[in-house]
């Protein structure tokens, strides 16, 4: 065997031949240590993460799942106002909402 066929540690010849190494759909991105802060465990963002977020120091972060697994945006103030202000009227419009939706 070459080189570029060696089979991996502990694999068996006939295992060999089937061995493919799998190409990761998206490149793996930065990894990031988990630590002990206070009584909580955090991850801290480099400077080059935070400036692309655009968030500095006493900002909030809305983290978020998606497919892949979770996101990190900016919380967006008016958005959340906004919301709220959804919630309100849904709430207090309910019975009508729902005669609506029939």
């Amino acid at each position: 065997m070459t080189d570029e066929t060696k089979k991996p540690k502990g694999v068996q010849d006939s295992e060999a031949r089937d061995f493919q190494p799998q190409a990761s759909a998206k490149p793996a991105g930065r990894t990031l240590k988990v630590r002990k802060i206070g009584n909580s465990l955090g991850v801290v963002l480099p400077k080059d993460v935070l400036a692309k977020l655009g968030v500095s120091e006493g900002d909030d972060l809305s983290v978020s799942e998606t497919p892949d697994g979770v996101a990190l945006q900016r919380n967006d103030a008016e958005l959340q106002e906004q919301i709220e202000a959804a919630r309100r009227a849904m709430k207090r419009y309910r019975n009508a909402l729902r005669e609506l939706a029939k």
